[in-house]
């Protein structure tokens, strides 16, 4: 086979090049724009998505089930993005396994999908799609088998489709959008329970026939916004004193740094004494928006050295089922699984070892946390507080 210089001859070989470098351009930087907007560690947050807004441009998991990418008309292959789906109208809601509501929401988006498939204006024109928020795929699979569920669903292990619209406060989240000039644009959005599947329907119809929604009033805000340890410098302070006094440590200063972080979390220096020898760690106030929309945010503090190994964990606010707080046994089953890991290696969160029974979700989200911790060493290590 001749190569592109030997038929079109050199001028097209340029051309062809730059055009490559264009593209390459295009897509590293729509890569890096995917990895900023769902990475972990990032200082500013995503505007939260409203009515209006396009879906943004992420890079989603493909069902597992070939019935499944057949039904949003996807092809064979590991990732879509949503405007890749073929329909007119498309109901996504974002979920979790564990929350209360959204195990009650699925037999009422079942009535939703069984409507649509009955109805000849409807089928084939509107899709619905779960995306499972923190979960596994094989987790999802369960819960579509226990729960019926004959519609698609995705995992979003790594939360990166939930920061990409915004990280909304908690699930189930849903929104409904019609594609415009080939992008699936937000007409209704509503964070909790809806009970009535006619709701949808109605809102779905009147869609399809060119009929504009009625406004309605934003229930939803982001969990950046929301999120608020209530912890002072000197409730830190006490804490870390008290903690580390317990571990056979004297604290002998603190200092509260100015490093950017996603909100609202701080970062401490912290001088401790042991057997004669004074070491500098850091100790950062973490906090990790709540995954269902009856649970309490997830509000702690984790200590590392110099080096990067997590030295303790304190906890602030540790919720598991029914609000109740994580008992000693639970503290001390999280701190073994973080403390001694180092923040500059991916912690892998396991949910058969490292899940506190009844409190899955915050489990999941200390871990999530914690793994902010690398930024954050970098970010001290570029300011100079470590050499």
């Amino acid at each position: 086979m001749k190569s592109i210089k030997e038929v079109y001859g050199r001028p097209i070989v340029k051309f062809a090049v730059f055009t490559w470098l264009i593209v390459a351009g295009i897509c590293l930087f729509q890569g890096l724009a995917r990895a900023d907007r769902g990475g972990i560690g990032d200082d500013d947050t995503i505007p939260l998505i409203k009515v209006g807004d396009k879906f943004p441009a992420t890079e989603l998991v493909s069902p597992k089930l070939k019935a499944d990418r057949e039904y949003l008309g996807l092809p064979d292959k590991p990732g879509f993005y949503l405007n890749e789906v073929k329909a007119d109208v498309m109901l996504v809601e974002f979920m979790n396994i564990h929350c209360m509501h959204c195990k009650m929401q699925a037999p009422i988006l079942d009535k939703v999908f069984a409507s649509i498939e009955k109805d000849h204006k409807m089928k084939g024109r509107v899709k619905l799609l779960s995306i499972g928020v923190g979960n596994r795929e094989r987790d999802l699979e369960q819960f579509r088998k226990e729960k019926k569920v004959p519609f698609p669903m995705i995992p979003d292990r790594d939360f990166v489709a939930m920061e990409n619209i915004g990280y909304p406060e908690a699930t189930p989240f849903i929104m409904i959008l019609k594609k415009e000039k080939g992008n699936f644009v937000v007409k209704f959005a509503h964070l909790g329970m809806i009970k009535d599947p006619n709701i949808f329907l109605d809102k779905i119809r009147k869609l399809l026939e060119g009929v504009a929604l009625a406004p309605s009033k934003q229930n939803y805000k982001s969990a950046y916004h929301l999120m608020n340890p209530h912890i002072t410098k000197e409730k830190a302070r006490k804490m870390f004193i008290d903690r580390l006094a317990s571990l056979g440590y004297k604290v002998e200063k603190i200092t509260r740094l100015d490093i950017k972080v996603r909100r609202p979390q701080q970062v401490y220096s912290v001088d401790v004494k042991k057997g004669g020898k004074t070491e500098t760690w850091f100790a950062v106030v973490g906090a990790e928006g709540k995954i269902c929309d009856v649970c309490h945010d997830v509000y702690f503090i984790y200590v590392f050295d110099r080096k990067g190994t997590i030295r303790d964990l304190l906890p602030i606010q540790f919720p598991k089922y029914g609000n109740k707080l994580f008992d000693k046994a639970d503290v001390e089953k999280t701190r073994k699984a973080i403390v001694g890991k180092n923040v500059l290696q991916p912690i892998q969160f396991n949910e058969e070892t490292d899940a506190v029974t009844s409190g899955t979700m915050s489990s999941q989200l200390i871990f999530r946390c914690v793994n902010r911790g690398r930024k954050i060493y970098e970010k001290l290590k570029k300011a100079g507080y470590i050499q």
